[in-house]
């Protein structure tokens, strides 16, 4: 936080999130930690169903999957299937600056909540949509999901060890990519709002995302017409850029260019593979990768990883031991950028999560807020949009909304 403005870049910003999962609900946390005031809408009673994913190892009810994605953000519990709720909804969104929705096309829309009649009230909206195959094209309706999409956008065709089978990556690549990509779209647009003064629709999706991470590979696709294989941990291009195994564990070498090349032979004891006619380039090593990489592992296996790490390190080679996760939220860098934050929270205690990966040097972001309880902002939400007493316990009582 800047001590000369004390406000966050988002300060002033309201993001009304109505969304599940990852997607959707990274793109507005990612919001939320740069200042955005985000009201999270959930359902009565179930709330976002990433609540009770993968067990409820927090006091509360709620699991790690949902509370990885929720921080700085306010509950309201509301039945949107009654026409008092879709109107509650209705008069927040009207003072808002941003919707998040990640809910399939269409779906808002049937309520009377979609873009064309929001922005009517509300010129000055931007509506992020973020779903499986985005708002046009034929499969636009269908429903998709993380490992779907990484089968379906071309990413497990090339993951996975040399002739074996395909292997989704372990992180939710696709939710959390067009998560990101929708939390830069509301971005550029409230830039442009600056500008024009009104707001858009931002329409991206995990089919956007993946395609366009595939990046180098698509445009090399078009270029040679080669289509990537998998490859296990080595790169499509080059032999001297994957894991070998160690005597005692696994080591990563990241050894991309001419110098990096030499430095691996001198470390390996291998000097005459530097004027070795096989060996001589880069697409020579390519060219021989059936030769130089069983080469390679032979020479590997004969030391640990730390043998290697030390004298690979010595050369400016790139090389790692292959980190589980209780190494990495422990790793000095990793704490020295404050990559590890914590956040109290009323039932659960401390909960430690992942920190801000973008740092700001005046106006940084920060996590102010712990995943909220469902429904645990409700009355403070409605009375800030003008509800008084009376009609807050007239709409608990008729089921519209639920506050703790």
């Amino acid at each position: 936080m800047n001590a000369a403005t004390g406000q966050a870049p988002l300060h002033g910003i309201k993001v009304i999130e109505v969304g599940v999962a990852m997607a959707g609900p990274y793109c507005a946390m990612t919001l939320g930690d740069f200042g955005a005031d985000v009201v999270k809408v959930e359902r009565i009673g179930e709330g976002d169903e990433s609540r009770t994913w993968l067990g409820s190892p927090f006091p509360g009810n709620f699991s790690s999957y949902y509370a990885s994605a929720n921080r700085n953000k306010r509950s309201l519990a509301i039945d949107l299937k009654t026409p008092a709720g879709v109107a509650v909804l209705r008069q927040l969104i009207d003072t808002a600056d941003v919707v998040v929705d990640n809910f399939r096309p269409g779906a808002l829309e049937k309520l009377g909540l979609g873009y064309a009649s929001l922005a009517a009230s509300n010129p000055r909206l931007i509506y992020c949509s973020i779903s499986g195959f985005g708002a046009s094209g034929p499969r636009t309706h269908e429903r998709a999901n993380d490992i779907f999409m990484q089968a379906y956008a071309g990413l497990m065709s090339m993951t996975g060890e040399e002739g074996g089978g395909p292997v989704k990556t372990g992180i939710s690549v696709a939710d959390v990519g067009a998560g990101m990509f929708g939390a830069i779209g509301v971005l550029l647009a409230l830039q442009a709002r600056h500008a024009t003064g009104r707001g858009q629709r931002v329409d991206t999706s995990l089919l956007e995302g993946q395609v366009a991470m595939l990046a180098q590979f698509v445009t090399a696709y078009f270029a040679n017409g080669a289509v990537p294989e998998r490859r296990g941990t080595s790169s499509q291009l080059g032999a001297t850029y994957q894991a070998f195994e160690a005597s005692d564990d696994w080591v990563v070498v990241a050894a991309f260019t001419e110098r990096m090349w030499q430095g691996v032979c001198r470390a390996v004891e291998r000097p005459e593979w530097i004027v070795d006619a096989r060996f001589k380039s880069k697409q020579d090593r390519s060219e021989n990768r059936g030769i130089l990489v069983p080469l390679l592992r032979a020479e590997f296996k004969k030391q640990t990883v730390a043998h290697w790490m030390a004298l690979l390190g010595a050369e400016g080679v790139p090389c790692s031991s292959v980190n589980s996760v209780d190494t990495v939220v422990s790793d000095e860098q990793v704490l020295a950028r404050d990559m590890i934050a914590a956040v109290e929270h009323p039932t659960a205690g401390t909960i430690r999560m992942a920190g801000i990966p973008v740092k700001l040097s005046q106006n940084p972001g920060g996590v102010r807020l712990h995943p909220p309880r469902l429904g645990e902002h409700t009355l403070q939400v409605l009375r800030e949009a003008g509800h008084d007493e009376q009609s807050i316990q007239q709409l608990i009582d008729q089921g519209v909304v639920a506050g703790l």
